[in-house]
């Protein structure tokens, strides 16, 4: 009997570890919005625009049905271009949620303005990329 109790308490231990990283998009507005083939690729976050400094939004990417899309690897870059200087890189970092098509980025931008941002995946849809330009307040 204690090892029943045992294995209860870590699967239920096991699943409230899972759910930490959930993401609720019901309370996040589109900031950008991109077509690529069979896919729709959404950047959320709680404003709907991005703010010079630190940012956290989601990546959120959903089939020709509106359904989740499990797109596999992801990638994120993000730059600023300068006037007669070598772009600015953003500090990005996009994390998995455990969720069909969803990843957490965080991300630090120094200067306000226009950025530029370069998805890439890798996965069940193929390779694929496209680009957002964002104005950064």
């Amino acid at each position: 009997m204690k090892i029943l109790y045992a294995l209860l308490l870590t699967f239920i231990l096991a699943m409230a570890g899972c759910s930490g990283d959930k993401v609720n998009l019901s309370s996040l507005k589109p900031a950008a919005t991109r077509t690529v083939g069979k896919l729709t690729i959404v950047l959320l976050n709680k404003s709907g625009e991005l703010m010079q400094g630190q940012n956290e939004f989601v990546v959120q990417f959903k089939d020709d049905q509106g359904q989740p899309a499990d797109v596999g690897d992801v990638q994120i870059g993000s730059s600023m271009s300068m006037p007669s200087m070598a772009p600015m890189s953003g500090d990005s970092e996009l994390t998995p949620t455990g969720q069909i098509g969803i990843y957490k980025v965080t991300s630090n931008f120094a200067m306000s303005g226009a950025w530029h941002f370069t998805l890439s995946w890798n996965g069940p849809y193929g390779q694929g990329h496209t680009t957002f330009n964002s104005n950064v307040r």
